[in-house]
């Protein structure tokens, strides 16, 4: 009979912790869930290649839910090359976070280097990019850019819920 009590206080207080750890659960925002963003990043590199593996990139994750628009803005604060110096963007449809601190290497997107696609825009000396994301169903984006070689650059990046 005191086996039978003790079962059942110990199942009993197993399913209240579920309880609570599935509340929880619910009310917390999904992993992913975008905040927004503001930080600036600084670096060089030798060249604007992927292919080669220590080549340092920027990474901006995004992800919209549902009727959610954001803006994507990134100042180049400093250039090599003045307002003439420029960097490519480019762009992954999917959530992609492994680097530090949204710099990583080129080695580190291998895996998804053939999912990487340009942009068909750039980061300019003269000029901020953005770009709109959203809609009506969630979307998930990763935004690529590489420093580019000739000396040290800034970049500034913002990422707003409108």
């Amino acid at each position: 009979m005191n086996k039978k009590i003790l079962g059942l206080v110990i199942a009993t207080v197993a399913l209240c912790i579920l309880t609570v750890f599935l509340v929880q659960l619910s009310l917390a925002p999904p992993q992913g869930t975008p905040k927004e963003l503001d930080f600036t990043v600084s670096g060089t590199n030798p060249c604007l290649r992927f292919l080669n593996s220590t080549v340092s990139i920027v990474y901006v994750p995004i992800v919209t839910e549902g009727n959610e628009n954001w803006q994507l803005t990134v100042n180049c604060t400093k250039m090599p090359g003045g307002a003439n110096g420029w960097t490519d963007v480019y762009i992954y449809e999917g959530y992609w976070d492994r680097g530090t601190n949204f710099t990583c290497l080129s080695e580190d997107v291998y895996p998804i280097l053939g999912e990487i696609e340009s942009a068909d825009a750039q980061i300019r000396g003269d000029a901020p990019y953005t770009a709109s994301f959203g809609g009506s169903t969630p979307q998930s984006y990763t935004m690529f850019f590489i420093f580019p070689p000739g000396g040290q650059a800034t970049f500034h990046v913002t990422l707003k819920k409108l």
